[in-house]
């Protein structure tokens, strides 16, 4: 029977902190699998290759691969597919490395506006809102300048921009990146229909949640936390729930696939 491990894969970072975060909210998943975690970068020793390679060496013959990123319109979720073998590998000069994969890999897709990151984000803005009839809601993810995933940026931004205005009925909402940088203007424009609360949509606290969305708002009145997803326990549970997932869709995948060449052996009189 082949064995089924996971590896969560997130950014990276050589803040300690950073990676704390992180690391804990994998081992709270609930999963009878094997499971670890690799970084795209900046964590010696832990890089995707090395973590397949581990995984492989323990008896691994399938990976369900959960990406810790806020959604597919970040340009290193399209780096790992293609490291994987998963997408086409970028055409021209890349500083991307080729992971030898010899386990079957089960994609999961990352956080988006899944239900758990709503709830996060409503529980950020319970913390902050007084009245919302008199605020103005500003959503701010990183973005990207890269068509493609500027357009997958702008359509989660949007979905949760929807649903929680509808939800609050913020006198306002809107939201903002900060690749390409549209942050100040629209913190200024939503200024003008209430007090701004501004929720960043990042899935750990770091550089740019401390320091540039503040920085870029300075001068501006605002209400700001800078809480991102993490250490929010949902975040473990969307782990768990997309194992769970994965391994469903993938049994009815395999069973459909066995199921069509029966019938294929029928058609030709076998």
């Amino acid at each position: 029977m082949a064995k089924t491990a996971v590896l969560v894969i997130a950014h990276g970072s050589p803040d300690p902190d950073w990676l704390a975060l992180v690391e804990s909210a994998v081992w709270q998943c609930r999963t009878d699998l094997p499971i670890r975690v690799a970084y795209l970068g900046g964590v010696e020793g832990r890089s995707i290759s090395e973590e397949v390679k581990r995984l492989e060496a323990s008896g691994a013959t399938t990976i369900v691969v959960v990406p810790l990123f806020a959604t597919a319109g970040s340009n290193h979720v399209g780096e790992i597919r293609a490291m994987l073998g998963l997408d086409p590998w970028p055409t021209g000069e890349t500083d991307l490395i080729r992971v030898p994969v010899q386990a079957r890999i089960l994609w999961c897709p990352p956080l988006e506006d899944h239900g758990n990151v709503e709830q996060i984000v409503a529980e950020r803005i319970a913390s902050l809102s007084r009245l919302p009839s008199q605020e103005a809601l500003l959503l701010v993810g990183h973005g990207s300048d890269l068509p493609g995933c500027h357009e997958r940026w702008e359509k989660l931004l949007l979905r949760l921009t929807f649903r929680l205005q509808n939800r609050y009925a913020f006198a306002a909402a809107g939201y903002a990146t900060l690749r390409p940088d549209t942050l100040y203007d629209q913190a200024c424009s939503l200024a003008q229909k209430g007090d701004v609360i501004v929720l960043p949509l990042f899935v750990s606290q770091g550089y740019f949640t401390r320091q540039v969305i503040p920085k870029r708002l300075a001068g501006l009145a605002y209400r700001y936390e800078g809480s991102a997803y993490l250490p929010h326990p949902l975040i473990a549970d969307w782990m768990s729930q997309s194992i769970r997932m994965a391994l469903v869709t993938d049994i009815f995948t395999q069973r459909s696939m066995y199921e069509h060449g029966r019938e294929k052996a029928v058609e030709v009189g076998c």
